[in-house]
């Protein structure tokens, strides 16, 4: 007894990538699973918010110190407490100003540019890495949602197989190990199934943690996306977020540096007063009122034990900033390397699968099946051809998925395309 022309059919079927049809208002897409991400990632608020702060800071830094009002009264004899008793005593009014040493009013503004820079810097990495994750999260959930489809699809050829074969036994015509060895292969395949289902639910929360468990319990739209990025832009290092944070703590390290030496320098403060006097001369004539000017400043004599040590210390400072930013060269670097080799060996496999491994897995089947349809092929040849049919749409899935989530690592080092920033090609 032949098995039925339709049992073919559902062979080649199998082979496919197709997904059930659901309506656009119930698939989850990248781009808006990034947005939301974005929208719900509270450190680059706070990032934005530190920034926005030291801005106003810088502002703050570079004005003089707010002046000082002195009122007193001076010389008031104590036997009468008359105020036009002695000639000297008299009501003040001052007032006091401080001039800090050198430059530094204006290096602690700098200063704080350049942390305002830094944490813009940080602000505009964690978008970054944010986005990176999610399309990670999202591509791992889109492969074990269709990783099941393509099992279940699968499952429902071996749960025929068992049925035919189980007829063919009981015809006469098939031996009882066929039989045995089609539930054994069924009972495997649906094990396999519910290995995938907890790999859907892990990814899918994971995915719960960036957009909420409500927006994660949609399915992914049914294709990739296609990333949009240029390996030719040279400049990628330089613009990086996390290079122009550790150029930003070198600059901060250089007003350190520029700030101790300004501890070589005297601070100032300028004292004018106005002293109001009573009563009056031995020869009647009203006393005059006084007007006192005074400056005074310190005198950095004994610098070996403070500001030398203050100089050094920020110098090593800037050296530990240099070394830093080096090795975060060096990181960057090594990462483009290692991504841009992995997407030119997953595009060569890709296209392997697709031009050479897919249609011949696929033609082995169905091979296989005439053969065993035609009475010249064992079962173990048929259900040997079908999983290898299976292992090799799976694998193409995998390495597609592997290539997006390389060209979303890359989008993290070398940024957007200007032209198509965030593509995302739905069907």
């Amino acid at each position: 007894m032949a098995l039925p022309a339709r049992f073919a059919h559902i062979v080649f079927i199998a082979a496919t990538f197709i997904t059930l049809p659901v309506t656009a208002a119930e698939k989850l897409t990248l781009q808006q699973t990034v947005q939301t991400a974005l929208d719900r990632d509270a450190l680059i608020t706070a990032y934005q918010s530190r920034s926005t702060a030291y801005q106003d800071q810088a502002t703050a830094e570079d004005t003089l110190p707010d002046p000082s009002i002195k009122l007193g009264l001076m010389n008031l004899p104590v036997d009468t407490f008359s105020r036009t008793q002695e000639p000297m005593t008299q009501l003040q009014l001052g007032v006091q100003q401080m001039f800090p040493r050198g430059d530094t009013l204006e290096l602690k503004s700098q200063k704080a540019s350049s942390m305002s820079a830094a944490a813009l810097a940080m602000k505009q990495n964690q978008q970054r890495k944010i986005t990176r994750d999610v399309r990670q999260t999202w591509l791992e959930y889109y492969y074990w949602f269709n990783a099941e489809k393509v099992v279940a699809r699968n499952r429902y050829y071996f749960k025929k197989l068992v049925v035919v074969t189980r007829q063919q036994y009981a015809a006469g015509r098939q031996k009882q190990q066929d039989v045995i060895r089609s539930e054994l292969e069924l009972g495997m395949l649906d094990d396999r199934q519910t290995k995938i289902r907890s790999m859907v639910e892990m990814t899918r929360a994971k995915l719960a943690k960036y957009i909420g468990t409500e927006l994660s319990q949609l399915e992914p739209v049914s294709t990739l996306p296609a990333f949009s990025l240029d390996l030719k832009n040279r400049e990628w290092l330089q613009k990086h977020p996390m290079m122009l944070l550790e150029e930003a703590k070198v600059e901060t390290s250089e007003k350190d540096v520029a700030l101790a030496r300004q501890s070589y320098k005297p601070s100032w403060m300028l004292d004018l007063t106005y002293g109001k006097r009573e009563g009056y001369n031995p020869n009647g004539t009203a006393r005059s009122d006084f007007v006192s000017a005074m400056v005074k400043f310190d005198l950095p004599l004994f610098t070996g034990d403070r500001q030398d040590r203050q100089v050094a210390a920020s110098k090593q400072r800037l050296n530990s900033a240099f070394d830093m930013r080096e090795e975060r060269k060096r990181i960057l670097l090594k990462m483009y390397e290692v991504n841009v080799a992995n997407e030119k060996r997953l595009a060569e496999r890709i296209e392997q699968y697709q031009k050479l491994l897919v249609p011949k897995a696929r033609e082995n089947s169905e091979a296989a099946l005439y053969a065993y349809q035609s009475g010249r092929s064992e079962f173990e040849a048929l259900i040997r051809a079908q999983i290898t049919e299976l292992e090799t749409q799976l694998r193409a899935l995998r390495l597609q998925v592997e290539y997006a989530k390389t060209r979303a690592r890359l989008i993290y080092l070398v940024g957007e395309n200007a032209q198509a920033s965030a593509a995302v090609m739905e069907k």
